[in-house]
């Protein structure tokens, strides 16, 4: 099993909704099979030279933030290959359909749980911190009951930025695993991998942060339509059927009911 875990977070002011807050972080984690990953790692390098030779789009890695907004090496295009490139890549998705893990930490998660205080390290992580909480919690609750006990090792790869490519990652958290869980942080452009995590992270971001604005443009329009099909497989999604022109407030009835539905309101 080969797991690529990567974040991603919202901005730090208000949003249009009354449960998606500012400055959260989220952590998202796509789990492969090992006789998958080569194949994957073969194709997304194939992307990503079709994308420099045939588009002239000299990049190193897919990063979807910049690919969406049309920034840095994407900043000339205008014939519609970003979004092109986003519906590749979703195509890809539905064609594998590989789990999905997702764990969010804002200011109301611990608050819903009457839990306050977190303080201390682990592995190198601050647990008084939004994006360390969001990884740790992850692994823990979203990623370790996916362990079997068969003796297979198991390879995590942490998108760098809470750690320098190639130093490890939660040595005492897998500790009781006796060296079959191993983890390590990198680079997307070193493991495509990540670059599927990222594609996971920004359409899950994403899509969230769209859902709260009062209005959408054409592109937004296109990437919900795009990616409503994917169908993620993921418990930490709910599915649901909205109007094209859904606002703010019917995004919010549904976070209501699954609230509820958990005993949280």
């Amino acid at each position: 099993m080969h797991i690529a875990i990567d974040d991603t977070y919202g901005p730090t002011d208000a949003t249009g909704s009354r449960y998606v807050t500012g400055a959260r972080r989220t952590h998202v984690a796509v789990v492969f099979e090992d006789d998958q990953v080569d194949g994957i790692r073969s194709e997304l390098r194939s992307c990503l030279e079709y994308v420099n030779t045939e588009l002239g789009i000299v990049i190193s890695e897919f990063h979807f933030t910049d690919i969406y907004n049309r920034r840095k090496a994407w900043r000339n295009v205008t014939h519609g290959e970003n979004l092109a490139v986003i519906e590749a890549f979703a195509k890809l998705y539905v064609d594998q359909r590989w789990p999905v893990r997702i764990q969010t930490v804002d200011d109301r998660t611990f608050r819903d749980h009457s839990i306050e205080g977190l303080a201390g390290k682990v592995d190198g992580l601050d647990l008084s911190k939004r994006e360390d909480q969001s990884l740790l919690l992850l692994v823990i609750s979203g990623l370790m009951p996916l362990f079997p006990n068969a003796p297979k090792p198991i390879r995590l790869y942490v998108d760098e930025g809470r750690g320098k490519p190639g130093r490890p990652f939660g040595e005492k958290i897998f500790s009781k695993f006796g060296g079959r869980v191993t983890g390590r942080y990198e680079t997307s452009s070193n493991e495509p991998l990540l670059q599927v995590a990222d594609f996971l992270a920004f359409v899950i971001n994403r899509s969230t942060y769209l859902a709260t604005k009062a209005t959408r443009t054409d592109l937004d329009n296109s990437f919900l339509s795009i990616v409503s099909g994917m169908q993620i497989d993921s418990p930490d999604l709910v599915r649901a059927v909205l109007p094209a022109n859904f606002t703010p407030t019917d995004f919010d009835a549904l976070h209501q009911a699954d609230r509820q539905r958990k005993g949280i309101e």
